[in-house]
C-alpha cells in the first residue's frame, strides 16, 4: 500500500513489517495505490474520485476548501510574475487557503517545471526530473477539513507528493528523508493512488490492484498516508483490503490503477 517507495521500495512502505497488506504508496521518485465503487464480493469505502473523472471545474465554479484555520485566508501574496509563455494549464482547487480555486501549470523543456497560479497573482513553482518516457500530468486537493494542499505530479512510472506550504511548492518528505513516492505497477508496490472521505474530508491513500496468476480477478488493497507539518512529511497509516475477486472491469480496480483525487477533475498535462 502506502510507503515510501524503494525509495519507490523503502520509501513507500517505511519498512517491510508495516506492509502487511499489498498496498501501494511511495517515497521516492519516479517510480510508482484509491477505492471507488462496490466491488464484487467486498463493498469498499467511497472514494471521492473515480478515474472515470471528465471535465475540469472552472476557477469560478469549483468549490474551493477553506484555509486551514476554517476560514478564507488572504492567500499568498502576487509575485508580479507570470506563467511562462508555452506552459499547460488547468483549474485545480484552492491551495493557498484564500477561498477561490487556483491553477496548476506545467512546462515542457528543460527546466521541466511544475506551478501553481493562485488567484491572488502568485506564481509558485518547482523544477523535476524523471527517468519515465512519459510526458508528466499533475492534479491538486486540499485534504480533510482545511487540511493540507497537496500536488500529485505523475510521471508515469510513480506519482510524486507534493505540497504547497507558506506559498512555496515543497517535495513531501518520507521517513528516510526522500521525497515520498506512490508507485504506478513500475515497482510492484502500488498502482495508483486516490482520496477517501471518510466523513472527516478527503484522505490521502495508495493503492494496489493485484492480480491472480489468470490475470482475471483481482485483491485491492489501501494505505491511509498521514501528512504532517503542513503536508512537509507524510507516512503510511492503516491498510485494509477493499476488495476481494473483483473482476479486471470493476470500478474499485480500475479506480486502483489511476490516480485520482476529490472532485471530478482534469489533470493538467506536460506540453510536448
Amino acid at each position: 500500500m502506502s510507503s515510501s517507495h524503494r525509495t519507490r521500495t523503502t520509501r513507500w512502505f517505511a519498512g517491510a513489517a508495516l506492509l502487511a497488506l499489498p498496498l501501494a504508496a511511495c517515497g521516492g521518485s519516479d517510480e510508482p495505490p484509491a477505492q471507488s465503487a462496490p466491488s464484487s464480493t467486498t463493498s469498499p469505502a467511497t472514494e471521492s474520485a473515480t478515474p472515470t473523472d471528465t471535465s475540469p471545474p472552472s476557477p469560478t465554479e469549483s468549490p474551493a476548501p477553506s484555509s486551514p484555520s476554517g476560514a478564507p485566508g488572504a492567500g499568498c501574496p502576487a509575485t508580479g510574475t507570470a506563467v511562462p509563455d508555452g506552459a499547460a494549464t488547468a483549474p485545480t482547487a484552492d491551495l493557498d487557503g484564500d477561498g477561490a480555486a487556483d491553477q496548476l501549470w506545467l512546462s515542457g523543456g528543460d527546466p521541466r517545471t511544475l506551478g501553481v497560479a493562485t488567484a491572488s497573482g502568485a506564481v509558485l513553482s518547482t523544477e523535476f526530473t524523471s527517468a519515465a518516457p512519459q510526458a508528466a500530468s499533475a492534479l491538486g486537493q486540499r485534504l480533510g477539513d482545511g487540511g493540507p494542499a497537496v500536488v500529485l505530479l505523475d510521471t508515469g512510472r510513480a506519482v510524486d507528493l507534493y505540497a504547497v506550504v507558506d506559498c512555496e511548492i515543497v517535495p513531501t518528505q518520507n521517513d528516510q528523508g526522500e521525497q515520498y513516492t506512490f508507485d504506478r505497477g513500475f515497482t510492484g508496490y502500488g498502482t495508483g493512488v486516490g482520496c477517501v472521505d471518510l466523513g472527516s474530508g478527503l484522505q490521502l491513500v495508495g493503492l494496489k490492484a493485484e492480480s491472480d496468476e489468470a490475470g482475471e480477478r483481482f485483491t485491492v488493497t489501501r494505505t491511509a498516508v498521514e501528512l504532517a507539518d503542513g503536508g512537509r512529511t507524510a507516512a503510511n497509516g492503516p491498510g485494509e483490503v477493499v476488495a476481494e475477486d473483483a473482476a479486471a472491469d470493476d470500478p474499485v480496480v480500475t479506480s486502483a490503477q489511476a490516480v485520482t483525487c476529490g472532485e471530478p477533475q482534469e489533470p493538467v498535462h506536460e506540453p510536448q
